[in-house]
């Protein structure tokens, strides 16, 4: 990246505070940045930053001035700056493999859409539609059947097992799982007896699969994720759970069978999530909590059992209360005790 802060303001439609003519080689945080950096003031709480930065840039709402510093001025600076990466992203690029490699092997009937890229020891199994500009990593694994959209990005050693389909613009991270067996075992004479899974997975456009996360196929039907939606690190996510679009899903987060989640809604980290509950649309689900019933659309869960959030935090604020209520309590009793003795004694008197 090399571009003037003009150039930079009239990306994001911005206003420069000072001198346009400064070059911004790359983007950081206000803590880290050095010369030759752009960063931003995306909340009150970083404004004493503004003084000790090393940016050559800040990225500010229309109310922060500054006699030292260079400002562009936004509606929404975080924003703003994202748009920045994205354009860094684009003008950098990753260096993506090229063309196919001659350790990779590719089965029978299989259909390579235009510029597609297979990375070494790649396995591309019978029966499998790869769109235009679909990349590949080394050491990954696509089952039987399976259909991939174009300009998906499949990093290495994923697993696609057989009949997995996934959108278009979508990203796999690496070691993340798709279409392995669901967790279904009946009971028989002693015996776990295993339900055979023959469902499948349905990945939406332009969804996101963290390192290391499982999204386990049907027992039968689809496992569904929506168009749009972010799933992060060791986030496991069982069959037939259905994930409507937009929703984003933290890290060690794990989703029982049969659950159905709606659109836009936001599941922090560590969450568990029982089987067969809805997640109504744009409900936000608390990091930690475990949720054991439904959750109502736009509804704030948070804690053990999950409940409203506000109610949450006041039997938190209680139980914090706790220890300093033990010792009233006692005084409490024992003044309780001196009452009543001398209730009991005035009634020995009187009789």
């Amino acid at each position: 990246m090399d571009r003037s802060v003009g150039e930079i303001a009239k990306l994001v439609g911005g206003t420069v505070i000072g001198d346009a003519g400064i070059r911004i080689t790359g983007v950081n945080g206000i803590k880290q940045a050095s010369s030759g950096d752009l960063s931003f003031i995306g909340s009150p709480q970083y404004l004493p930053f503004l003084e000790t930065t090393g940016a050559s840039a800040l990225l500010v709402t229309d109310d922060v001035t500054s006699v030292e510093r260079t400002l562009i001025r936004v509606d929404r600076p975080y924003l703003s700056f994202l748009q920045v990466l994205q354009q860094c992203a684009t003008e950098e690029g990753i260096p993506h493999p090229v063309g196919i490699h001659a350790t990779a092997v590719i089965g029978q009937n299989v259909t390579l859409g235009r510029d597609v890229a297979l990375d070494a020891h790649v396995r591309i199994a019978d029966g499998c539609t790869l769109g235009d500009g679909v990349v590949v990593y080394a050491n990954s694994y696509v089952g039987n059947s399976c259909n991939i959209g174009e300009e998906t990005v499949i990093y290495p050693n994923v697993t696609l097992r057989e009949g997995v389909s996934v959108g278009a613009r979508c990203i796999i991270h690496a070691g993340a799982v798709l279409g392995s067996d669901g967790f279904g075992f009946a009971p028989m004479g002693g015996k776990l007896f295993k339900v055979p899974q023959v469902g499948t997975v349905v990945l939406g456009d332009d969804v996101e699969i963290g390192t290391n996360s499982a999204v386990d196929r049907a027992t039968f039907g689809r496992t569904v994720i929506g168009n749009g939606t972010k799933i992060d690190n060791l986030v496991q996510i069982a069959h037939n759970v259905e994930i409507g679009e937009h929703t984003v899903i933290s890290g060690m987060t794990g989703i029982a069978g049969s659950t159905t989640i709606g659109a836009g809604v936001t599941i922090a980290a560590q969450v568990g999530v029982v089987d067969h509950v809805e997640i109504g649309d744009g409900a936000t689900i608390a990091g930690r909590s475990g949720v054991a019933t439904s959750v109502k659309p736009g509804q704030v869960v948070s804690g053990f059992p999950a409940t409203d959030h506000k109610l949450d935090m006041r039997i938190l604020a209680s139980l914090r209360r706790l220890p300093d209520m033990a010792p009233r309590v006692r005084r409490l009793e024992r003044r309780i005790q001196e009452l009543e003795e001398q209730l009991h004694g005035k009634a020995k008197n009187d009789s």
